[in-house]
């Protein structure tokens, strides 16, 4: 799975979640090494010089050449001497002299009439030398193995990015592209994940079941100049139930500023709500909801632990309330119908001022405040919704309030907004 596709994940992920996500720059491209028999230099992000030149010199005889920043052999250099690699090369004068790779890290190209490195970008084999290679942001770099007169192929495995719950099944998907970057489904490759090892269908699917923590899923095609395998890999997590922080998961959905209600939670048996803060495992009882009660709030101020700081408290608080939606979530899909939300809508963990709050929304929804019902705020409505939608406009967001019951309480929802228009409605509340 390319590294692009991981960050759109996790930029998609991070909007949806409200957690910060680190995105591709607008100047990098990436880069993957795969040897004969294995992955020489993972795929990385890197920066594109746009402009000068470097002298790169073979630590092998000490030949060297002049190279602009930006071409495919000094982004090579740079990258790998990056990742603690050496890379060989000789240079040949056709005209002009010009670099040819003969070794990447450990592993070097036997002589002719062996393999040779080739240099393939944004999945198309490239025609000239990789001096002339003009690399630009946004590319997709690799470099493999070639054998003269063979046609080689690329794999590139698609798994799901979004960590699952421990035991369940994910489909993967493997694609094959030619040297000129037709895509066709990966059929008959091998998958590894763990000690499972799949083949993939004519459709170029398979089918794994997830494991604890971070793992690879990797997938392997002999080559066709029989010098190895062609591989690509993806990186695939699961948790524990309840506990998606393992993963590096905290889906607090939005952070708008309001106070949430201190009110009593009927339960119908306890929850065990999960953080992880500075290697420190922290757990917190607290109540399951019932139909016509309300929410569960988790206030930082309400942690018991002495030692935690005020930053502290509010990440325990935000990931507390992460792991009580994924539970009430598994239970619902289980079948238990006294926490099920109303159709539509899942239990998402909110911030609403300084406390926590898991309250069942719909995908894209927002809370802006919610409220215990009472026929003094029933009436009100109407008016908590236009006032809403005026903060809104002020702001600059083209989208209205409206006010829902759901178990028990009345909330403001309305679409999710950007960062900067939640930091806008912070300063209007404020």
């Amino acid at each position: 799975m390319t590294i692009h596709n991981r960050i759109a994940w996790a930029v998609a992920c991070a909007a949806l979640l409200g957690i910060p996500a680190a995105a591709m720059a607008d100047s990098d491209a990436s880069i993957r090494v795969e040897g004969p028999d294995g992955t020489v230099l993972p795929e990385r992000l890197a920066n594109v010089p746009t402009g000068g030149t470097s002298t790169l010199v073979d630590p092998d005889d000490g030949e060297t050449t002049i190279v602009p920043n930006n071409r495919g052999t000094s982004f090579l250099l740079r990258t790998a001497e990056a990742a603690g690699l050496t890379v060989g090369f000789r240079v040949y004068n056709f005209g002009t002299p010009s670099a040819f790779i003969t070794r990447i890290g450990s592993v070097a190209a036997p002589p002719y009439p062996g393999w040779s490195w080739m240099l393939k970008v944004n999945h198309l084999t490239t025609s000239v030398g990789s001096d002339d290679v003009e690399i630009r942001p946004g590319d997709q770099i690799l470099w493999m193995p070639s054998v003269y007169g063979v046609p080689d192929f690329e794999l590139d495995v698609v798994a799901p990015a979004a960590p699952r719950v421990i035991g369940e099944a994910f489909s993967v998907r493997v694609d094959r592209y030619n040297d000129n970057a037709v895509r066709t489904a990966g059929s008959g490759v091998t998958v590894a994940y763990g000690t499972q090892t799949v083949t993939t269908g004519a459709d170029g699917t398979a089918t794994l079941t997830t494991l604890p923590g971070w793992n690879n899923v990797v997938a392997t095609a002999p080559h066709p100049g029989n010098i190895g395998s062609i591989r690509d890999s993806a990186r695939s997590c699961g948790f524990v139930a309840g506990r998606p922080e393992e993963c590096g998961l905290d889906p607090i959905a939005v952070r708008l500023p309001d106070v949430a209600p201190n009110s009593d939670i009927s339960s119908v048996g306890p929850l065990r709500a999960y953080a992880t803060v500075n290697g420190r495992l922290i757990n917190l009882e607290v109540a399951v909801p019932v139909r016509g009660k309300g929410p569960v709030a988790i206030s930082p101020t309400s942690l018991g632990d002495g030692s935690l700081t005020p930053g502290e408290r509010r990440e325990v608080a935000g990931k507390m309330a992460s792991s009580v939606a994924w539970e009430l979530n598994r239970r619902t899909a289980e079948g238990d119908e006294t926490v099920a939300p109303p159709t539509g809508t899942r239990w998402r963990a909110a911030w609403l001022g300084r406390t926590t709050t898991v309250a069942p929304l719909a995908d894209g929804e927002a809370v802006v405040s919610m409220r215990a019902p009472s026929q003094a705020a029933r009436n009100t409505n109407a008016r908590t919704a236009q006032v809403a939608t005026e903060r809104l406009a002020a702001c600059g967001l083209d989208t209205r309030a409206t006010v829902v019951t759901r178990f028990g309480y009345s909330m403001v929802v309305i679409a999710s907004p950007a960062r900067g228009g939640r930091a806008c409605l912070a300063r209007e509340r404020g």
